[in-house]
């Protein structure tokens, strides 16, 4: 074999032992929540809850909640380490069913008026304003804020490339039987890929849930304690060059128990199995209108 022919079989080698190595490092993009000014973002939430297992009177316990409705926003003038906009919402059915009847209620901001939100670039709610637009009368403790802190998903601080990971800790606050059940969700995201769409680069994100389930109230000479741990896990599709989400999606499930203690004592216990699921999609997107010159 001459040189020639030995360097050209060399390349060709060292080309395919390339191709199945590792693939090439992808350099760092921000996930920065960021819509333009006078992007119009509707989406369309979807939850469901469920609650089964043993009241506090040793009866067959059974809970479904489960809500339905559209978020739209409007994104205001803001500054480069906040996005403000404001929210409006036709309305989101919330249904709640317990064994012996069903609860509904309609959560929306009132026609012609609109929540002022500041969200940070990584999608934390800062602050909310004009909860006049919210009206009033709703009985089940659900809110429009509380959906936008506990169903929205938290983008990374610093840029991220392929395999890099951010976490996020988030309390979730259940009313349960006249009582507070504290979930407390440790979320681990991970950058899985970023791949083209018609709009530009879509980043896709999984994450894994750690769940603990908490909480105590004191009933007289004994002590009531919420316990339990579970796991779950999501997805977020990530529109980098629009600074927006389109698809987000949790899953996770916990097995529980209420146990009644009196000092290092565990009386009696109630065991129970708590589920959720969420999904906000993105259903509309409309660009800020053109300016005129």
């Amino acid at each position: 074999m001459t040189a020639r022919k030995c360097m050209a079989a060399g390349l060709l080698v060292g080309s395919l032992a390339g191709m199945s190595g590792p693939l090439a490092a992808q350099e760092k993009v921000a996930l920065r929540f960021a819509p333009a000014e006078g992007t119009r973002l509707t989406y369309m939430l979807t939850s469901v809850v469920n609650v089964d297992g043993k009241s506090f009177l040793g009866k067959d316990l059974a809970l479904n909640a489960d809500s339905h409705g559209e978020i739209r926003l409007f994104a205001r003038p803001s500054t480069h380490e906040t996005v403000r906009a404001d929210l409006t919402s036709p309305g989101i059915d919330v249904n709640i069913r317990l064994s012996d009847r069903v609860l509904s209620q309609k959560l929306g901001t009132t026609e012609g008026e609109a929540l002022e939100v500041v969200f940070n670039r990584t999608g934390k709610v800062e602050s909310i304003r004009n909860p006049e637009a919210l009206g009033s009368g709703n009985p089940f403790n659900i809110s429009i804020p509380q959906i936008l802190r506990d169903y929205f998903p938290a983008f990374p601080v610093q840029p991220v490339e392929r395999g890099d990971t951010w976490t996020e800790n988030r309390r979730l606050t259940i009313p349960f039987q006249g009582l507070d059940l504290q979930v407390d969700l440790v979320i681990d995201y991970t950058l899985d890929d970023v791949i083209p769409a018609d709009d530009g680069r879509l980043a896709l994100v999984s994450a894994a849930y750690r769940v603990v389930v908490s909480g105590s109230k004191d009933l007289g000479d004994t002590q009531g304690v919420f316990e339990g741990q579970g796991t779950g896990a999501g997805s977020l599709h990530f529109h980098i060059d629009k600074g927006w989400f389109s698809e987000y999606r949790l899953d996770f499930k916990t097995d529980a128990a209420f146990v009644m203690k009196k000092g290092a004592d565990r009386l009696v216990e109630f065991p129970f199995s708590f589920s959720a699921f969420a999904e906000i999609a993105l259903i509309n997107a409309q660009p800020p209108d053109p300016v005129i010159r």
